[in-house]
């Protein structure tokens, strides 16, 4: 059990993760009403259903950056989703707000270890967020997986690149893609579903989405580049 160094807390940065400014947290996963009318508030939706489907393109980033850091430095954070605050700068009109974590606690996570390491991130803030949000909101499931796995995709592609940890990397993309990992969460991998027959590097030219994230459904917004639905 360690904290993590000054460097290491930088590259967290770049996904939206700080330890800092814990005066102007904003909201909590303790608040999920008010939490829900924030995200309608920011977003501009009309509906709880396109709100945290909005919510949860912000939050992938959190997401996101739990897999960066198993996979790149082995280090699995301690924290729940209690410990998540958020930071928003109500000046921001593009709404992206930063994490919180409000402990700086990681545990180093032993090779043989690595699948039930990545089951914990994808239990315990993949799912639980998910079941919290659209059991209230009645949006698919998928539409939030893939809202993951949109920034999730894109980071491996990158990690990828590096040819030191290319390997290791490499095995972790197929335990995500793997039914096994994702026992008493999802029948099957929604990954698995989102990459179809291509492999990373190949789903990002182009990156093409199977669900709709909603967003055209905000008023004076239009479809995204990579969305599925061409009737949109």
């Amino acid at each position: 059990m360690h904290n993590l160094s000054p460097s290491i807390e930088k590259e967290l940065q770049g996904y939206r993760v700080s330890f800092r400014d814990d005066a102007k947290v904003s909201k909590t996963f303790n608040q999920v009403d008010e939490l829900i009318e924030y995200a309608k508030a920011r977003s501009g939706a009309e509906t709880s259903r396109i709100a945290i489907s909005m919510w949860f393109r912000r939050y992938a980033f959190f997401v996101t950056a739990q897999f960066y850091m198993f996979s790149k430095h082995r280090l699995i954070w301690e924290g729940t989703l209690q410990d998540i605050g958020v930071l928003d700068d109500p000046e921001d009109e593009h709404w992206l707000p930063d994490f919180l974590l409000k402990i700086n606690r990681w545990s180093n996570v032993p090779e043989k270890e690595s699948s039930s390491a990545l089951h914990s991130i994808l239990s315990s803030f993949g799912a639980d967020a998910i079941r919290t949000f659209s059991g209230t909101t009645k949006i698919s499931r998928l539409v939030l997986w893939e809202n993951i796995w949109s920034y999730t995709v894109w980071m491996y592609s990158e990690l990828l690149k590096q040819t030191d940890i290319k390997t290791r990397v490499g095995r972790d993309i197929e335990r995500l893609l793997e039914d096994e990992t994702w026992l008493n969460i999802e029948t099957r991998s929604p990954f698995k579903r989102f990459i179809g027959e291509k492999n990373v590097p190949e789903s990002m030219n182009p990156y093409k989405r199977v669900t709709c994230c909603l967003y055209f459904r905000i008023e004076g917004q239009d479809k995204c580049a990579y969305c599925p639905n061409k009737n949109c």
